[in-house]
């Protein structure tokens, strides 16, 4: 395996059993899994905060105990809103950036760039307990990856969130795809969201039971049904539509759904 993030023969009690998978640079991963699957102990695994056992790779280097703190900086995590101070959006966003020893006039630069790709320019000095949910998690997630990380790992960042952001997001994973970045989204298994991603993961009892590019697993419906996994909505709808030659093709969003229909 020669990936970006390599995790190999992963272990924990008997919750994970010898996960092993390869993501390589460029790619927006969604990794899925029902409650009690072993997706979330997995995050933990890889944010540093569960001992293992088997071997993590990143960029080449395997982790271990001795360089675990600097190679955790290479990732950028969005776990909610729990990073958050109540103080303004900048002293949010500048603050993990005085940690990592950038000069003033890099973090303005950044800060200015981030925040107008993802709409929150105008929230800079605005105070986090007068924003709206939905403004508090595109903040959030521009604080987790304000220090340019090479893997990004995300949980729950989609769910309760407006449209306007969500487009403004999905924009800029596509972008960073784009500047070789590795990102893995850890998704409810009925999201429509893991359909922004190249490749799909299932874990299912503590293994990674499917891996596949997304778009070909999706044609084969069963692959999701043996797993327990619920279709979003606009893929089931899709098949439903397709059955009753309605459609030609399988529809991915709600947004290629719309013009599908109005054409």
């Amino acid at each position: 395996m020669n990936g970006k993030l390599i995790v190999e023969n992963v272990s924990f009690n008997d919750i994970l059993k010898s996960i092993s998978f390869d993501l390589k640079e460029a790619t927006i991963n969604a990794l899925i899994g029902n409650n009690g699957s072993g997706k979330t102990l997995l995050l933990k695994i890889l944010m540093g905060l569960v001992n293992y056992s088997g071997v993590i790779t990143i960029n080449g280097t395997v982790i271990t105990k001795d360089n675990i703190d600097s190679q955790r900086k290479k990732f950028g995590i969005y776990l909610g809103l729990t990073n958050l101070e109540n103080k303004n959006v900048f002293l949010n966003l500048i603050d993990p950036l005085k940690n990592l020893n950038y000069t003033d006039t890099l973090a303005l630069k950044k800060i200015s760039d981030l925040s107008e790709k993802l709409g929150i320019e105008n929230l800079l000095y605005k105070e986090i307990n007068t924003l709206s949910h939905s403004q508090k998690k595109v903040v959030s997630f521009a604080q987790s990856i304000i220090h340019d990380p090479s893997i990004i790992l995300i949980d729950g960042l989609f769910d309760s969130i407006d449209i306007y952001y969500k487009k403004k997001i999905v924009a800029y994973l596509k972008q960073l795809k784009k500047s070789k970045k590795t990102i893995v989204l850890f998704t409810t298994n009925n999201s429509e969201d893991m359909w922004i991603a190249d490749s799909l993961l299932i874990i299912k009892n503590g293994k990674i039971s499917v891996k596949g590019n997304v778009k070909e697993l999706i044609k084969n419906e069963s692959v999701f049904s043996e797993n327990d996994i619920k279709l979003p909505f606009i893929a089931d709808l899709s098949y439903k539509l397709k059955s009753y030659d309605l459609i030609d093709e399988l529809i991915y969003s709600t947004d290629e759904m719309v013009d599908k229909v109005w054409q």
